[in-house]
């Protein structure tokens, strides 16, 4: 900090310094007659701190001067005696010590904040890399999750796929099976048209050929409903829920089975295929049915989940029935392919596949539990979509 000072300006100062003290001793002579040296040693010390050793030496050496010519007899006249000459040497001494000191501890007091200065620039060059390298290994981290993330979802992904075009291949040999010999009665028919039958059998021929028609149009729609996606549209879950129950009462009443429900009021819309998410439905509600005796109890239930529940808003739907369970060996491998509980010749091991991929394309889960003899809970989560906002409208049913 010295150092950074002009040469010339130190020395000035340190000559104002000394004709301060000079002057002031002038004015309040009376006062300081018997000490005026006390000025002079604040000016050495000031010129010290100011300048540094040199202008401390320089003002040292005035304040002997002025002293000798203006304070000690004979005044105004520089006339030394051994008394003066001791007193000035004393002075002298004490000043250049006191300058000397104090040049020190300024140069210290410098290289002190100096030195902090530098350690604190350190400090803060350290402390950057250690926030940018602490940022990268975070952003690192960030990226690995979001990569493991991404593949366990594709894993997934690929999976589904696979089960899906293994599901595919049967539905399209299924389809190839019965189309070949439903083209053959077709064109059969056809051929029994070019006839001269009676207005009676060329009736039925008509509905015998109207029939087979219909057969290949389903046969055609399941294919396609393989391979492209359903049109998705705004569902109320409540609403589809009493439509299916509606669908299916004479089922229930054949079999004697009691249906209890407990919908949830004000739950938001879905966005997805009712068409599909009805197949679910009626899908668990068959197997339910089918494994629950005469007199038995299933229940229908559903609810809103908030984000807080889980991984994110949406309805669960739940359905419950007092039947015979599911073996605990089979329980694992439920949605396997071809693997029912069903007797054989009832069931075809598809009916739970199809679920879990309709759920699934509507970013849901389904789960089962299951204890023989006690009954069996399936457990629906379907997910609410983003347009639609968490419980943005609500269907007003109860």
């Amino acid at each position: 900090m010295i150092d950074n000072r002009s040469p010339l300006l130190r020395y000035v100062v340190s000559v104002i310094t000394v004709a301060a003290a000079l002057g002031l001793n002038l004015l309040s002579w009376p006062l300081v007659q018997r000490s005026p040296s006390s000025l002079f040693f604040a000016s050495v010390m000031m010129s010290a701190w100011y300048g540094g050793l040199g202008p401390g030496i320089l003002a040292t050496v005035l304040s002997a001067l002025s002293l000798d010519y203006f304070f000690i007899a004979p005044v105004n006249s520089i006339k030394l005696d051994w008394s003066a000459i001791v007193r000035l040497s004393v002075f002298l001494l004490v000043a250049l010590l006191t300058s000397y000191l104090t040049a020190a501890r300024k140069r210290a007091e410098e290289a002190l904040r100096s030195a902090h200065g530098e350690l604190e620039k350190r400090v803060e060059e350290r402390t950057a890399e250690l926030a940018k390298a602490n940022e990268s290994l975070r952003a690192e981290i960030i990226e690995r999750k979001r990569a493991e993330k991404e593949l366990w979802r594709l894993q997934r992904e690929m999976g589904r796929v696979e089960r899906l075009a293994a599901l595919g291949r049967i539905t399209g040999t299924i389809a190839h099976e019965l189309g070949t010999p439903l083209n053959s009665v077709l064109g059969y028919t056809q051929l029994l048209a070019q006839e001269e039958l009676s207005e009676g059998a060329r009736r039925r021929l008509t509905i015998v050929e109207t029939q087979v028609q219909r057969m290949g149009e389903i046969i055609q729609h399941y294919l396609s409903r393989t391979h492209g996606s359903p049109r998705k549209d705004q569902i109320h879950i409540n609403e589809l829920v009493r439509e299916t129950l509606i669908l299916l009462n004479p089922i229930f009443q054949q079999h004697g089975v009691h249906v209890t429900t407990t919908l949830g009021e004000s739950l938001p819309p879905l966005w997805g295929d009712d068409a599909s998410l009805q197949r679910v439905l009626i899908n668990v509600l068959d197997n339910a049915v089918d494994a629950t005796k005469e007199g038995g109890l299933l229940k229908i239930a559903t609810r809103a989940r908030r984000s807080s529940e889980g991984d994110g808003p949406g309805i669960i739907v739940e359905i419950t029935d007092t039947g015979a369970g599911i073996p605990p060996e089979l329980l694992p491998k439920i949605f396997d392919l071809f693997v029912t509980t069903k007797p054989s010749g009832k069931g075809t091991g598809l009916g739970l596949v199809v679920c879990q991929e309709i759920v699934k394309a509507h970013g849901g889960t389904i789960e089962i539990k299951s204890q023989v003899e006690q009954g069996t809970s399936v457990r629906i989560f379907l997910p609410i979509d983003e347009r639609l906002g968490e419980f943005a409208g609500a269907d007003g049913t109860k």
